[in-house]
């Protein structure tokens, strides 16, 4: 491979660009491999910084995701549920040109997937025309029966909308991927820019790149505007919610993070009450009536009642408060359907009939085995293929076939004509390929400090995949710029996922000149309070309890602490020779000191001593304070 010759070549000697995968960052004209004209002002700004300053900066990087406490949980993860974010100090950079395309195919495809979701639970004219199989949407456990008919407020069922794009080796962008039910990773993609911008300030300001903040401030107010019209009060804002799992959640860190840059009350189930039909807060001060819940729980955890009766996630009665129009839930119970593979290859049609117009940006090709036609193709290509379970209650990952012996590849093929609506055969895509910077956790072999300084300056490529998130305003649908850029882990990892150990970047949409910018914020990523000013609310009740154990465990560790030092500096005054006239009559003192430290777990415990305490009187305020 031929590189332009100006390059520093520590940065682009270990980089291989790939005839079989689209590289983001270099083209091959002829024989030649060339920058991307949007890579070349920033990989030389790049090249200009000393493996020191380069490295000090990664370290920057790294000590500002710890001291924000961005997370991740990666399950069955050595290093706890409490993963640190992996985040690349390398952004993924789009022309404007470019983004342009994208940005009006998500917004085709945000409003396709809203309109359908209005046909399904109204008038099912999609299902009657045959344009849907009703067998794929009867059989989908996602399809909630309870919420036909029930219409929310203004009508719109989806309030953020995310999608997975790959592009393919030809440079086309494919849509892999709907997220319709409860997206996740725009926080963290308003995070990436926060820290990355703090780390690489005069890349950033010379890039031109669009900011992620009017997004999520005009999210905020969208969110405001869907209050139900009886829930207006008079000199009162409606209150929004984000209603998480709770803190073993694999995205808890990105609940708390929007919730607080978007200034609503981060809550659970359990902080809930439905009451005629209406939702509340249960805090300090009383009941709050809640208008708005930006829910972060799947469909089915929602409500024990009518859903899932051993939910403890949800709130019992929800549905029944969302039927009668009393509460707005973004995106809307139900919109989980939407998120099955098998619903792909239907889009195309769907397109046309509701919008009157092509689909702007293809998906992969999908064959749901549920028709005859589509499985008899699939089991003909199976070797070609990639499957997936039509429905995600099945829970099992992709399987690429062509990895697989031939007795599994038979038993996979018996599997699918056995049961054939539960599977879905994708065609196989490379994924493109972008820079990332090596290093960093020594995983790139040893050779001292020389070596990994010249680590710091190389580059290696791994596979990426762009999930670009589009939220609903009395506009439209609006897209922010960029999204989150999920990077695989290893070279030639196939699937690209945080769960599988993936890393991420910051992407950036280089602005354009002809359009106006608002002036860049002094920091990045800070949203602007409300106009109205930020809603100050009493304590909830759980966040209450929480803080009156905090109180009770802080007095018995403050009393455990006091316990040990007394202990300790009384021992040294006796073993230096000190007075022994407050020791007591045999030691006793001593000897119950010795049993509360051994109570408090501040030594270890001896058999037979449990008793000193009791003879020497203290038991009973041990049992006062103790655990």
């Amino acid at each position: 491979m031929q590189v332009q010759p100006q390059r520093p070549p520590e940065l682009l000697a270990r980089y291989a660009a790939r005839p079989d995968r689209y590289d983001e960052l270099c083209q091959r004209i002829g024989s030649v491999v060339v920058l991307r004209p949007h890579w070349r002002d920033f990989f030389h700004g790049l090249a200009a910084m000393p493996a020191d300053e380069l490295s000090a900066r990664r370290a920057a990087l790294g000590r500002q995701i710890h001291e924000n406490g961005i997370t991740y949980n990666v399950y069955a993860d050595p290093r706890g549920f409490a993963r640190p974010w992996e985040l690349d100090l390398l952004p993924y950079m789009l022309p404007a040109a470019e983004w342009a395309q994208i940005e009006a195919a998500v917004i085709q495809r945000a409003t396709l997937f809203d309109r359908i979701l209005a046909d399904l639970y109204g008038e099912q004219v999609l299902l009657e025309k045959g344009l849907v199989p009703p067998a794929l949407i009867y059989g989908h456990s996602g399809f909630l029966r309870p919420l036909v008919g029930a219409r929310p407020a203004g009508g719109r069922f989806l309030h953020l909308y995310a999608v997975d794009l790959a592009r393919s080796p030809d440079g086309r962008w494919w849509a892999v991927a709907d997220r319709t039910q409860a997206p996740s990773g725009a926080g963290y993609a308003l995070e990436n820019r926060s820290v990355v911008a703090r780390v690489l300030p005069e890349l950033y300001r010379a890039a031109g790149v669009e900011p992620l903040v009017p997004f999520f401030e005009g999210f905020r107010d969208s969110l405001a505007d869907l209050a139900p019209a009886d829930g207006a009060v008079a000199g009162e804002d409606p209150l929004v919610v984000v209603l998480t799992p709770g803190p073993y959640n694999e995205t808890y860190f990105e609940h708390a993070y929007l919730a607080r840059e978007l200034g609503f009350p981060l809550v659970e189930g359990q902080d809930l009450t439905v009451r005629d039909d209406k939702v509340w807060l249960r805090t300090l001060d009383g009941l709050r009536r809640v208008h708005v819940i930006l829910r972060r729980v799947d469909d089915l955890w929602c409500d024990p009642l009518e859903l899932r009766e051993d939910s403890a996630l949800g709130v019992a009665g929800l549905v029944a408060a969302v039927r009668a129009g009393t509460v707005t839930v973004a995106n809307a119970l139900g919109s989980g359907i939407l998120e099955t593979g098998a619903l792909l290859g239907y889009l195309p049609r769907l397109c046309e009939h509701l919008l009157g117009s092509k689909l702007r940006m293809p998906s992969v090709a999908t064959w749901w085995c549920g028709e005859p036609a589509a499985c008899d193709y699939a089991l003909k290509h199976l070797r070609e293929l990639v499957v997936k379970p039509a429905y995600p209650t099945l829970g099992a990952g992709p399987v690429f076939c062509g990895d697989l012996p031939a007795a599994e590849l038979d038993a996979l093929a018996a599997r699918i004509a056995r049961r054939p609506f539960d599977f879905v055969a994708q065609e196989r895509v490379n994924l493109s390929q972008a820079p990332v910077l090596a290093g960093g956790e020594g995983r790139d072999g040893g050779g001292g400090k020389d070596a990994s300084a010249r680590q710091a300056r190389a580059l290696v490529a791994r596979n990426i995949g762009l999930r670009v998130f589009a939220a609903a305003s009395a506009e439209g649908f609006r897209v922010l710029p960029g999204g989150l850029v999920r990077v695989a882990s290893e070279a030639d990892m196939r699937i690209v996922s945080m769960q599988h150990g993936g890393g991420s970047k910051d992407a950036w949409v280089l602005g354009s000149p002809a359009r106006p910018r608002p002036l860049p914020r002094i920091v990045p990523g800070q949203l602007a309070p409300p106009a109205g000013g930020a809603r100050v609310l009493g304590l909830s009740s759980r966040v209450a309890e929480n803080f009156f154990w905090l109180g009770r465990y802080s007095e018995r560790a403050d009393s455990a602490a006091r316990l040990g030092r007394e202990t300790l500096a009384r021992q040294e005054e006796w073993g230096e020779g000190g007075e022994a006239s407050w020791l007591g009559e045999d030691g006793k003192v001593t000897a119950a000191l010795q049993a509360l430290c051994r109570q408090r777990g501040l030594l270890a415990a001896v058999a037979g001593e449990a008793g000193v305490a009791g003879e020497a009187g203290v038991a009973g305020e041990a049992g006062e304070a103790g655990v």
